[in-house]
């Protein structure tokens, strides 16, 4: 048989460069390589559409050509004559044409024989996102600065503790102790699952303390790149990198007010250590600065999982929650408080029914029953959108909210909830508060028994966490004994 002759090393090298250009271009990210003098060879279509620019008109030419950037600032430049990478940079600047581009950039160089022929970056566009940021930042400036009105307070707050809605002991206690947090004025850490209200709490703490005349700024710091926020939290002096201008950040922006920074364990490690400095110190740098600047705005903090938890994850240090959690402040989920599921669904139902036009509304007992029985894995915020979705769905003249008028999507999950329960233990005219007591207390009982007491493995099992599960036994009065369960 005749062998097949071999490819020529030629034809193997065109092939591979050819499916590398095309795996290059296929990507989300801003892709850009150079040789030693700073000439672009390659430019994929992501960064294309960045920059509005075309790789026919940029490949072959120099970066000084394409970008008003002189080679002593240029990362590429700077990468292939020292070797080492220069990761997540902020970059500000103009195209040839005018055109202003924000990015975050990664540039790192390219060797070959222990020698360096080349430099890449990996480029995200924060265009957008730094515009948006901007603009929300402008408003809530002029809003602070603005005419109060009577759902603005002026300072950049909508709520207070009056705007709480609920009907609980344990919110009743909780409201009773943040009062007091706002008059300390000390650091809290709020935590608590998605849509209980942290916001509102920290918030309210604000209008409570002495600072209520001044301003809250508050940011989400899991919405936002961490090279980005360092320059929004500090600010930035001109220079500090292309196309930086002098700039408050937030902190500033807070003067001596409060500064509210939800999701702190979505920012990472590397900030979270920076942030602690500030603390201890009580002063800070703009970024690219050499001015300490001191602070004095209180700091508000929150998780959405017990900082223990996150911790133990790795997602916050442990010297950054001694600083940030001089009190903590836990805000149960709605199904762990169910006396306030009733009192928020008239009060939501009153609310929108003036927005939606609708009189005097209820729900149907059935489904007032099933609302009660549900989980509410989306807390007050998953409560008022559903009973909103309702109001809307609901015809000229109709007065009762019925299982045909939930949103189809979660329809089917309120339906498993329509079913009754047997209570063995249940007295003829007991209240619905002791009933779902009396379960409570048995299906914990049941778990704890299942896992021989051991609370870790029974708050696994129920889905909660350990501390929630030692909150509801306290409550319930339930112990447990070595070798046995009361």
């Amino acid at each position: 048989m005749r062998e097949r002759p071999p490819k020529t090393n030629k034809t193997g090298v065109e092939a591979l460069l050819a499916m590398l250009e095309s795996a290059l271009d296929a990507v989300s990210e801003g892709i850009i390589i150079t040789d030693v003098d700073g000439r672009i060879i390659y430019y994929n279509r992501a960064l294309e559409k960045m920059e509005g620019l075309k790789s026919s008109e940029v490949v072959g030419r120099y970066l000084t050509e394409v970008y008003r950037v002189i080679p002593e600032k240029s990362e590429h430049m700077t990468v292939v004559r020292t070797g080492k990478p220069v990761q997540e940079q902020p970059k500000q600047y103009f195209t040839g044409e005018g055109r202003e581009i924000s990015l975050v950039a990664s540039t790192y160089p390219i060797y070959k024989d222990d020698q360096v022929i080349g430099a890449f970056s990996v480029c995200r566009d924060i265009t957008r996102l730094k515009d948006l940021l901007s603009e929300s930042i402008r408003l809530q400036k002029h809003l602070r600065t603005g005419n109060r009105t009577k759902n603005f307070k002026g300072n950049g707050t909508r709520y207070t503790f009056e705007d709480l809605v609920y009907a609980s002991q344990t919110m009743e206690n909780l409201v009773r102790q943040a009062e007091k947090v706002a008059k300390a004025d000390c650091s809290v850490l709020v935590y608590g699952e998605t849509g209980t209200g942290k916001e509102v709490f920290v918030q309210s703490i604000h209008n409570a303390s002495s600072r209520q005349d001044q301003p809250f700024v508050g940011i989400n710091c899991a919405a936002i790149p961490d090279t980005l926020l360092e320059s929004l939290l500090f600010g930035t002096v001109k220079g500090a990198f292309t196309g930086a201008v002098d700039s408050a950040g937030l902190i500033e922006q807070a003067g001596r007010g409060t500064l509210f920074l939800d999701e702190i364990n979505s920012m990472s490690p590397p900030l979270q250590a920076k942030l602690l400095r500030v603390l201890q110190e009580r002063t800070f740098r703009r970024v690219g600065g050499q001015k300490e600047i001191p602070v004095n705005c209180r700091i508000i903090t929150s998780t959405n999982m017990d900082p223990w938890e996150c911790i133990r994850r790795g997602t916050l240090r442990e010297d950054l929650y001694y600083r940030f959690a001089v009190f903590t402040i836990y805000i149960p989920p709605l199904r762990e408080r169910p006396e306030d599921i009733e009192a928020l669904i008239s009060h939501f139902i009153n609310r929108y029914g003036k927005i939606y036009g609708q009189g005097r509304v209820q729900l149907e007992p059935e489904l007032k029953e099933a609302f009660l029985r549900y989980q509410w894995p989306g807390n007050v915020r998953e409560l008022e959108h559903i009973i909103e979705s309702c109001l809307a769905m609901l015809d000229p003249g109709e007065s009762l909210i019925t299982f045909n008028h939930l949103p189809s999507c979660v329809r089917p999950k309120f339906s498993r909830c329509k079913h009754t329960f047997n209570f063995n233990s249940g007295q003829a005219g007991s209240h619905l508060h002791q009933i779902l007591e009396d379960v409570e207390r048995q299906v914990i009982k049941d778990v704890l028994r299942k896992n021989q007491g051991n609370i870790t493995r029974a708050a696994r099992s129920l889905g909660i966490l350990r501390q929630n599960l030692q909150y509801r036994m306290r409550r319930l009065g339930i112990k447990v004994e070595a070798g046995s369960l009361e």
